[in-house]
C-alpha cells in the first residue's frame, strides 16, 4: 500500500506546471498523517525540479521536529537544480543543526555562487543560532523568516 502511495506521489509532483503542483497537493493532503515518510521517499523519484522545490517549501517548516524534513534537506543540497539546493541549504538552516555544517561546507567549493552563497548563510544562521539570518545576510534585524504552508 505505501508503495502504491510513494507512486502516486511521485507521478503527481513529476510536472513543471503549478496548477499540477497545487493538483498534487491535493492528492497528498490526502495521504494522512505520515505524509512526511511518504514524501521523504518520493521526493528523490521525482522528476521535475519544481516538483522537489515543492516538496522541500512543503518540509522544511518540520526541519527541527522530523529526521524525515532534516534527511531530505541534506540529500536536497547535493542535488543538480538550483532551486532545490537553495531550499536544502533553507531546511538545514532552519533546523540549525550543528550536525549540518559539514555538508553545507561541502558546498563552499560549488560551481554555482548562489549556492556558496545560500550554504554559508545556512552556515552563519546554523553558527548564530539564528534561523533568520539565512534570508537577513547582513544581520541587520529587520528581516524575519518563517516557514509558512505551501
Amino acid at each position: 500500500m505505501d508503495q502504491e502511495r510513494i507512486t502516486t506521489l511521485v507521478r503527481a509532483f513529476s510536472t513543471t506546471r503549478r496548477s499540477e503542483i497545487y493538483a498534487a497537493w491535493r492528492v497528498a493532503e490526502s495521504m494522512g498523517d505520515d505524509l512526511l515518510a511518504l514524501l521523504a521517499e518520493a521526493f528523490p523519484q521525482v522528476r521535475k525540479a519544481e516538483g522537489r522545490a515543492s516538496i522541500l517549501r512543503y518540509v522544511g517548516r518540520f526541519s527541527r521536529e522530523s529526521e524525515f524534513a532534516f534527511t531530505m534537506g541534506i540529500s536536497a543540497v547535493r542535488d543538480r537544480a538550483y532551486a532545490v539546493r537553495h531550499y536544502g541549504c533553507a531546511i538545514l538552516a532552519y533546523s540549525l543543526r550543528a550536525d549540518a555544517l559539514p555538508t553545507l561546507s561541502s558546498l563552499l567549493k560549488h560551481p554555482d555562487r548562489r549556492t556558496v552563497d545560500d550554504a554559508r548563510a545556512a552556515i552563519d544562521a546554523i553558527k548564530n543560532k539564528n534561523h533568520h539570518f539565512f534570508h537577513d545576510r547582513d544581520h541587520s534585524g529587520r528581516v524575519r523568516w518563517e516557514y509558512a504552508s505551501v
